[in-house]
This record gives structure tokens, sequence and C-alpha cells, in this order.
């Protein structure tokens, strides 16, 4: 055997006895152990957990998880103090060690995260939370060990500076000046994000119909889905359409009132999930694009349909498509698109992602695919434009808003939820990682698409906000699927620096808000909130509910 092939085999030998040498040179590794879970209903979360921690930890070039293969050589075996979890990291070549423990308890799951370094020190992470908050708990506590445990290069380094920005940036978000917005409610000084006073954060504030500054609709004998405001006719008017569960209905502003335009129903076998607007022809009309859904027989199927509204008729601008249709704004202009994606084989949405749609010879054909997350569908993603930049901004399946980079660098996780709606798409298997055999009873499983989320600028050339709707009810908290709120509140959120913080809010708002727009209802020459909703009549009285529109004057003097 020759001195070079034998130098080459003891070198492969001393590789393989090093595990940690395997690793990018300069990166500091970890390892994370499959959980220790309670109970044999959820064994299968184990790797799961353990697989979802392994990526949020990473950091390439810094922080890389040891390879399986090195961790599985621990086989069963759970540190029982710092000396047992060195004597592990030993074993897998590791500097950091993990290992979790998920107990159930009914609908509740306690969350415990430990970890180790070779010093022997220890950190503990804790959390109690509903079981379908366990996803979101444990991307907070991944995000709390990447901060504190391995305070990734740079991250102290840049607090001062994210403390200044936040300054800098809560004095350019504007508000409006209306005596039905509220300012501040961040639970600090009663100041507001433009430094005026707010009389008392400890108020709890109500509204009346008689607020100046706000105008309130008949009650229309219908409850509503959705609703847009644009000017389909092209006469530099609006008007108003607002949806039912399979009908829609046209309306103007006349005397004070919705006057009644026209209606079309589209059969009881379509079933409104979005409706939204776009010129799509560049003849100054803008159309009506309806994204629903075709339940014919059990099996049910997407169908968006493209309408020209004059005068109250509503007439085929094409032939419905065979997908989901949406418009939003996309940069690098933040122009008007429309967006579109098929139903996937397993679940509501195909899992290729979004694109933006061309439309040519009567069909919408799919163009560029955007980049978003993998949790992004055609209706629960908004872009925030923030100077030459942008904010991707995605509600998760629990409605809790999460907020990327464009590069889609997961920067704020939001255990709150906003624009929670009734619309629902039934899925035949639940999502991933998260099976508990609930299929296997017969019990459906409901995806509720969340209420649009709008990206504005009250200044010209001013910092963006996001208006989204809080939902406000006991029973919700209680009941999953419950979705009649008895109350509601408008935010207005910015990105401060760090997260989503608060410019102002509407006051209560009595009634299930279900959409959100901003334009000339009045045709008076300023914009105004609109705000859909629904009248709450009680758990027992929901046959009874009957839409309002409300507007509020963003230029309404206190």
């Amino acid at each position: 055997m020759s001195f070079k092939r034998l130098t080459a085999m003891m070198l492969l030998a001393a590789l393989l006895s090093l595990p940690a040498l395997a690793l990018a040179q300069g990166a500091r590794s970890y390892a994370v152990l499959p959980f220790k879970i309670s109970g044999e209903k959820y064994q299968y979360l184990s790797k799961g957990a353990q697989q979802m921690l392994i990526s949020r930890l990473a950091w390439p070039g810094y922080f890389e998880a040891a390879p399986l293969a090195n961790v599985e050589r621990a086989g069963t075996r759970f540190p029982a103090g710092p000396t047992d979890a060195v004597s592990i990291m030993g074993l897998v070549g590791s500097e950091f060690l993990m290992a979790g423990k998920i107990d159930f308890q009914d609908t509740q799951a306690s969350v415990t995260l430990n970890v180790w370094d070779r010093k022997g020190q220890t950190w503990t992470k804790s959390a109690q939370v509903p079981v379908e908050g366990l996803i979101p708990v444990l991307e907070r506590l991944s995000t709390e060990v990447r901060t504190e445990v391995f305070k990734r290069p740079g991250e102290d380094a840049k607090a001062l500076e994210r403390k200044d920005m936040r300054k800098d940036q809560q004095s350019k978000a504007s508000t409006p000046r209306n005596a039905a917005f509220v300012v501040g409610d961040t639970g600090e000084a009663p100041v507001g994000p433009s430094g005026g006073p707010v009389m008392n954060p400890q108020f709890r504030y109500e509204g009346g119909a008689e607020t100046p500054g706000r105008w309130q609709s008949q009650s229309l004998r219908f409850p509503s889905v959705g609703m847009v405001v644009a000017d389909f006719q092209g006469d530099k008017k609006n008007r108003v359409v607002i949806a039912s569960a399979h009908k829609l209905h046209a309306y103007e502003f006349f005397q004070n009132t919705l006057k009644p335009l026209g209606e079309v129903d589209l059969g009881p076998r379509i079933k409104i999930l979005r409706l939204s607007t776009i010129d799509i022809n560049r003849d100054g009309r803008d159309e009506l694009i309806v994204s629903a859904i075709n339940d014919p027989d059990g099996n049910a199927e997407p169908r968006s349909y493209v309408f020209n509204v004059m005068n109250g008729k509503f007439e085929q601008f094409c032939e419905p498509q065979k997908m989901y249709l949406n418009v939003v704004r996309t940069p690098p202009t933040f122009q008007p698109v429309v967006v579109g994606q098929r139903k996937g084989y397993h679940s509501p949405f195909e899992e290729a992602g979004v694109s933006e749609m061309n439309y040519a010879d009567g069909n919408f054909q799919p163009g560029r695919r955007l980049r978003l997350p993998s949790i992004a569908n055609t209706f629960n993603f908004s872009y925030l434009p923030e100077g030459n930049t942008y904010k991707v901004v995605v509600l998760n399946e629990y409605s809790y808003m999460k907020v990327y980079t464009p590069d889609l660098e997961g920067q704020y996780s939001q255990e709150d939820g906003y624009n929670s709606s009734a619309v629902y798409l039934v899925i035949d298997e639940r999502l991933p990682g998260m099976d508990t055999g609930v299929r296997d009873s017969g019990v459906e499983e409901f995806y509720y698409l969340p209420m649009r989320m709008l990206p504005v600028s009250f200044d010209a050339g001013g910092k963006y906000e996001l208006l989204v709707n809080k939902d406000i009810s006991v029973a919700s908290q209680i009941f999953k699927k419950f979705r009649h709120f008895s109350q509601g509140e408008v935010h207005s959120l910015f990105w401060d620096g760090v997260g989503m913080s608060m410019a102002w809010k509407t006051r209560r708002i009595k009634g299930t808000v279900v959409d959100l727009g901003l334009g000339d209802l009045k045709n008076d020459g300023s914009k105004q909130l609109i705000v859909c909703l629904n009248t709450f009549s009680g758990a027992v009285g929901l046959s009874n509910e009957k839409t309002v529109v409300v507007t509020y004057d963003l230029d309404a003097k206190k």
C-alpha cells in the first residue's frame, strides 16, 4: 500500500471519528433530539417538532445542524442533566444540544425546551397553548433560542439601531384625524405615533352611529361575505358591490343611503369567497372578479367569474376560470395585479404556489411565479412597502400574522388573530405534521380564508400602514369554528423596525366585520375607510343577520 493511499485512509478515519468537523468551517454546530411526547395519539409529532426546530435554528455560515446520522447515535437517550447533555454533545459532535417535551392534556399542550452548551450552561423555555397553536409557539421558542442563546452575529449590534429605527419610524406613521379613531393602545406612555396625546389609554372607547366623521347605511336584508367599491362604468363615480353567499348586489350612494341598482344570482351551488376589482383591458372601467367554489356533488372546485357592471347589470367579461383569482399590489411598482392559484391534489391550494396571471384570448394563464412563504396562498398575503424594499405579510391558518423579508427570512410572528372570517374551504386532509386522525372519524376539517389586508399610505410618499380587523368575541376563543363576532376594531399597523405596532384603531364596531375597503364611496372627492359588517344577533339568531356598511372620513376634524 502506497504512503499517499495510507495517508488518505488515516485522514478519512479521523474525519469520521470527529463528526463536528463535517460542518462548514467556522460554523458552530447544534443538535436537536426527537421530542418526548406524552400519549400515543401524538407520537408522530416527535420528529416533526425536531425537524421544525432544526430548520428554524439554522443560520448558514454561523450555526448549522449536526448531521441527523450523528444525532441518531443518541437513540432514545434524553439528557438527565448538564453532565449527561455534555456527554451526548460529545457523541453527536455538537456545541449546543436541544431536547424538548410536549405534554398533551385534552385540548392543551405544555411545551418545554431545554438547551445546553459544552460548558454545562442551561436555558429552559416553556409555554402552554391550545393544540392548534403548537406550531406558532415552536416558532416563537426557536426565535428566542436564536436571539438569546446563539446571539446571532450582528444581533446585539443591531439592537440599539433597531430601537432608534423604531422611534424614528413611529414618528412617521400618520394618523388620520377622526373622532372615531383612537391612537396608542400599546400599553406604554399615552402618546400616539404622531406625538399627539391620548386622553387615557385605560379608557374603553365606544362609538355610536352619530359619531362625527362616521356614516352608516341602512340594514340590507341578507348577510354578506365580501364588498368592493370601484368605478365600474368609467364615469369617475364609484359604486358598491356586496356579495352574499351566492348572489352579487350592486348599489350606489344616494341621498345618504345605499340605493339598489341590481343583482345577479350565481346559483345555489356556487359559494362566493372573495371580491376584487381591476381594470383588465385598460378601458377606464374596473372589472369585478368573483372568486368562488362550485360544489355540485360534494367535490368543490374553484371557479372565478369576471363581470362588467353597468347600471346594475352584470355581464360576463369572460368564461368562468377554473382557478382562484385575486388582486394584489406586487413589487416593485406595487400596481394592482391579478394573481391566481389552482386547487391542490390533497390541499385547498396547489402546492406550486401563487402566480401572476396574464389575460389573453378570453382566459387567464399563469405567468411569473411569486416568491412567497410556503404557507401563503392566493388570499392570505399582502406586500407592505417599506422605502426601497418591502415586507411580505402572511396570515397563517390560525389567523396569526407573520412578517418576512423579500428573501423570505422570518422577522416577526404575532400570536394574536386578525382578519378572521366565516368563509371556508373544506379540506380532506389535515395540514402536514398536524394529523390527529380527525378525517378518519368523518368530521370535516375547514380552512378559513382570512379577510383582505389593506396596505395604505395616508400621506403622499409617506410610510405605509396595514389595515386589518381585530375580532372581539369570547365565544370564538372557546369554540374554534365559531366565526360570528359580536364586535370588531379596525387596526392600522406599521412596521417599526422590530415588529408590527399599532398606529391607530377605530372605536368598537358592533357586529361581525366581513370586509374592508378604502375609497370614495360618497363620491365627494375624499376617500373613506369602508367597513362591511353583519349585524350580530347572538349565537341562536344567525338567520337574522343583516348587512350594514359603515364609512369613516379620513380627514374629519376632531
